[in-house]
C-alpha cells in the first residue's frame, strides 16, 4: 500500500474529527516535550486546556512555536517469514504553528464549552461558566504549516 499525502482540506477534517492529540513543545534551552491531550480544531486553529501552571505553560512562554500531532492506526501487519515485510496501515497529521495562553475570560469560557461539548457529543452538560474558567488556562494554537499522510486500505 503507498502512502499518499492528505490535501490540507482532508487533513484539517482529520483534525476536526479526531478526540486525541500529541503537543510538542521546547524550551528555551531546546529541549522537547510531548504531551497527550484531547483538543478543539475550529476555524483553522487548536485549543486545549490545561491547568494554570505546568511544564507544557513554561515551555510556551520561554518559545512558542508548537508542533500538534494526530494519528489513528488502522492495523498492524506481521509476516512471520519476512519481519521486515511487517506493515501499518495509519492515517497521521502534523500542525506547526505558534501557541497563546487565550488571555480573555469570555472567550476562554466559550472555548471551554465548545470542547465539553465536543466530548459530550450530544449527552446533555452543564455548561461552563466564567466564574468556573478562571482555574485553568485554554490555549490556541495558529495553524501556519498542516500536512497528513496514510497509509490505509481503499474503503
Amino acid at each position: 500500500m503507498p502512502i499518499r499525502w492528505m490535501s490540507e482540506k482532508d487533513a484539517s477534517e482529520f483534525l476536526r474529527k479526531g478526540t486525541e492529540g500529541r503537543l510538542a513543545t521546547c524550551n528555551g534551552a531546546g529541549q522537547p516535550y510531548v504531551t497527550p491531550l484531547n483538543y478543539l480544531y475550529r476555524e483553522g486553529k487548536i485549543y486545549f486546556h490545561c491547568k494554570l501552571i505546568g511544564r507544557k505553560l513554561d515551555n510556551i512562554a520561554e518559545n512558542s512555536r508548537v508542533c500538534f500531532e494526530v494519528s489513528k492506526t488502522a492495523k498492524i501487519t506481521v509476516t512471520n517469514d519476512r519481519p521486515c515485510a511487517c506493515s501499518t496501515r495509519y492515517t497521521s497529521v502534523l500542525a506547526f504553528g505558534i501557541a497563546r495562553v487565550i488571555a480573555d475570560g469570555a472567550e476562554k469560557t466559550a472555548l471551554l464549552n465548545l470542547l465539553v461539548e465536543k466530548y459530550a457529543a450530544g449527552k446533555a452538560f452543564q455548561p461552563v461558566e466564567e466564574k468556573d474558567s478562571a482555574g485553568c488556562a485554554v490555549v490556541e494554537i495558529g495553524i501556519e504549516q498542516i500536512s497528513g499522510k496514510m497509509n490505509v486500505d481503499p474503503e
